[in-house]
């Protein structure tokens, strides 16, 4: 100050800096997304894009910003724009109506923000197309084939034995199955499934039979898919139809049948080898009744093998019979196809061998009479016979006895035979003489027995008749000399 005193007094200044336009808009994220459902009308908002300016507000029109599209989107069928953006809000809205987002489902827009002193900033606005439920759905064939094997009785593939493919041009789908009922035969043997990835499944629900006449032929029927659930049938735009044909393989499900499981044979124990008995016929419903049938016998019931069969199923003689050894066979006849696995039918022959008289007759037992020396002629013994033929056939008793023409003169002059009828026939033998032990023990006499047979069997036994020894020789002077050897080592 002017006193000199070196005084200072202080203020405060204010100065206000006067903004310039130094500053363009500009679009913080760089891109903006939003969408808009397709199919909508002219005007529907899309989304809204905000640039910032960081210019002074109020400062003329310098961080005032109008916005505009610089890069539209042009429909192709008209040339027109497609967006609209609003320039003080930069709301985008549609130009045009009914987007298609099968069509194009994405637009990517230049954004430009312009302030009021010409300066630009540029962004991006993705634009999504929301899909709708415009499209049909298309079977990606007009029909469908698929060739399964009949079940096995009541067993059901787990599997699915067809698979469906659906082609929809919308985003989202959510396919529904189902099989069209009474669109043919069999339809209700089978039904649809829905798969996780949208694919449709056929399913085999009932049993398939092969043999029955109305499905040898297999099954044709519609099938029909829908975009989304609660779908109307008619409704042409969300529902599409395809035929599916099933063809049914013939499996080996069927066993052979026996057309007489049961069969008896009568036949003599002296016929020829190779005579026929019977035939077995068989029938099998599987291969359209085409099966090769393969006969066999059990030879656990035939061991001796005296049967054979052949491949049309008659059976024959292959050996010899021989009522007396087995009289009667119970065969095991088996019926095998040529299934994979095969299957075995079983039936039975009865075959009852009949006697013929190819037996002669011989001595019930074994007959041992002992005859003392010195006994006056007398009976010595009754003797009876037995056949191994069959009596009911009258090939065995009543027997004949005689002695043998050809015995020698001693037995012819010393015994006697003679018939007894009583019973089944015997032989009564008695002595003719006395005989001395010392000068001859034994005596064979050769006896013809002759059966009831026609033509009748002849057999001839031996009667061997020991002479018994009685004290009838005085003791004489005698000796006898024994030698007796000792071995050491």
């Amino acid at each position: 100050d002017e006193g000199g005193e070196g005084l200072v007094g202080f203020t405060e200044v204010q100065i206000k800096l006067k903004d310039i336009n130094d500053n363009a808009p500009s679009f913080p994220q760089g891109i903006y997304y939003g969408n808009v459902t397709e199919n909508g009308t002219v005007g529907m908002y899309v989304m809204t894009i905000k640039a910032q300016d960081n210019d002074d507000v109020d400062e003329g029109t310098h961080a005032k910003i109008v916005y505009s599209i610089e890069k539209n989107a042009i429909e192709e069928e008209t040339g027109l724009p497609i967006f609209d953006i609003n320039p003080d809000t930069g709301v985008i809205t549609t130009a045009v109506c009914c987007l298609d987002r099968e069509k194009t489902p994405d637009y990517s827009l230049q954004i430009v923000a312009t302030d009021g002193g010409g300066l630009k900033g540029t962004g991006t606005a993705s634009i999504k197309v929301k899909d709708l439920n415009d499209m049909p759905p298309h079977f990606t064939k007009d029909e469908w084939f698929v060739e399964v094997e009949e079940t096995d009785g009541n067993i059901l593939p787990e599997a699915p034995i067809l698979t469906v493919t659906v082609n929809d041009d919308d985003e989202i789908n959510n396919f529904q199955y189902k099989i069209i009922e009474s669109s043919g035969y069999g339809a209700d043997k089978f039904a649809m499934i829905k798969n996780n990835d949208g694919t449709g499944s056929l399913r085999v629900v009932q049993p398939l039979d092969f043999e029955d006449p109305m499905q040898i032929n297999g099954f044709r029927f519609r099938i029909q898919v829908t975009d989304n659930e609660g779908i109307n049938d008619t409704d042409k735009y969300h529902v599409d139809h395809s035929w599916v044909i099933v063809k049914l393989k013939d499996i080996n499900d069927n066993t052979p049948r026996f057309r007489r499981p049961h069969m008896e044979a009568y036949t003599s124990e002296n016929d020829e080898v190779g005579k026929t008995l019977v035939s077995f016929k068989t029938i099998d419903i599987d291969k359209a009744g085409k099966s090769k049938i393969t006969y066999m016998i059990n030879r656990a019931t035939d061991r001796k093998r005296q049967f054979s069969i052949s491949d049309e199923g008659t059976v024959t003689i292959q050996r010899q019979l021989d009522r007396e050894a087995i009289s009667k066979y119970n065969l095991e006849i088996l019926a095998i196809d040529d299934g994979v696995p095969p299957r075995t039918a079983t039936a039975t022959l009865t075959v009852e061998v009949k006697d013929v008289n190819d037996n002669a007759p011989v001595f019930a037992e074994e007959y041992r009479p002992i005859l003392l020396e010195n006994s006056p002629a007398s009976k010595i013994i009754e003797i009876s016979a037995i056949d191994q033929d069959d009596r009911r056939m009258e090939n065995g008793p009543p027997f004949q006895f005689r002695m043998d023409p050809d015995a020698d003169d001693v037995i012819r002059t010393s015994f006697k035979v003679e018939q007894n009828n009583k019973g089944d026939g015997m032989a009564v033998v008695s002595s003719l003489r006395s005989f001395d032990r010392e000068y001859r023990k034994q005596y064979e006499i050769p006896i013809v027995i002759k059966d009831s047979g026609n033509p009748a069997q002849t057999g001839t036994s031996t009667l061997t008749v020991t002479i018994g020894d009685v004290n009838d020789n005085i003791m004489q002077p005698g000796s006898k000399e024994v030698v007796v050897y000792n071995y050491q080592g």
